[in-house]
């Protein structure tokens, strides 16, 4: 025959404890605060937390438009550079160019014209 309990047996030495509703694993006692707030002092509190959430956004959003405005200076200098760089590629095209044509074979053939006549 086997014998089983009814009871919670506590481990800390008080004994048996009371079938009052209480198991294993639950607390024994409970804390209940003697002060208590009013509606007042609640409706402050919603107030001023609502007023804190809603300056956290607004510096949360003042953040990201002034990133961004630093974000399109810098894409602006960006493009800036790279129409530059254009720029300075054609330039180094076209003074390359130059050179080649002047020291190339048919430019060394040629002659320097001795007598230019304009027809009126």
């Amino acid at each position: 025959m086997t014998n089983q309990r009814t009871q919670f047996i506590s481990t800390r030495g008080r004994g048996t404890v009371p079938a009052a509703g209480w198991g294993r694993n639950q607390n024994l006692t409970a804390f209940r605060s003697e002060r208590r707030l009013g509606p007042v002092a609640n409706t402050v509190m919603i107030v001023l937390l609502t007023a804190f959430l809603g300056l956290l956004y607004l510096t949360q959003l003042t953040k990201t438009s002034a990133f961004g405005y630093e974000m399109n200076a810098i894409d602006e200098k960006k493009t800036q550079l790279a129409a530059e760089r254009d720029d300075l590629k054609i330039e180094n095209a076209r003074l390359q160019s130059i050179a080649r044509v002047e020291s190339s074979s048919v430019a060394a053939a040629m002659t320097a014209p001795t007598d230019i006549q304009q027809s009126e």
